[in-house]
């Protein structure tokens, strides 16, 4: 487990999934997603086990968010991982709406960061976010910087918006948070 000031990232396991169906199909969480369908219970358990075979690939590495009291918050994770460029992106979400807006997702970015830069090796971290987005205020408060924006390239619920994308390197990420240490204070 690793610690972040406000959020623990762990392992996932299939345990998880009633948390996560709690919420995973809420049309407001949905709309800043790249997939807005629903999905069923047996998909998600199959996305726990892939994410396992893809950690032990090295290619995907999925966490738990539990806040410190082991209250299961979402999820966050690298993918897209270039072992030569030593880069990967970030995605993160943090399933019900009343856990957003209390610094939850901002410390698991930055958590996730610091195991990235400081346990993986990578160079460089990004993301994309759809701009309707609000929770995406957390990749800025975790130093993440707008790189650039492909214009009306997603289709959600009747409308086209803007993707967004994002990076942090590891000497800026250094810089700002080095505090992060990942594990637990005592």
């Amino acid at each position: 487990m690793y610690y972040g000031k406000k959020v623990i990232l762990r392992g996932l396991e299939l345990s998880d999934v009633d948390s996560i169906m709690k919420s995973w199909n809420n049309l407001e969480l949905r709309r800043t997603l790249a997939q807005s369908l629903p999905v069923t219970r047996e998909e998600e358990l199959e996305w726990i086990r892939k994410s396992w075979k893809e950690r032990s690939a090295g290619t995907s590495y999925q966490f738990a968010i539990t806040d410190h009291k082991n209250n299961f918050l979402g999820t966050t994770g690298f993918f897209s991982i270039n072992k030569i460029s030593r880069s990967a992106e970030l995605g993160i979400a943090i399933y019900d709406i009343k856990n957003r807006g209390k610094g939850y997702g901002t410390d698991a970015v930055i958590t996730l960061c610091a195991i990235g830069f400081n346990i993986l090796n990578f160079h460089t971290i990004r993301l994309n976010y759809i701009e309707n987005n609000k929770a995406a205020k957390a990749y800025y408060r975790a130093g993440f910087q707008e790189i650039g924006r492909m214009r009306d390239a997603i289709f959600k619920h009747g409308e086209y918006l803007d993707l967004i994308y994002m990076d942090i390197i590891e000497n800026e990420f250094r810089d700002k948070f080095s505090e992060y240490t990942l594990f637990r204070q005592e």
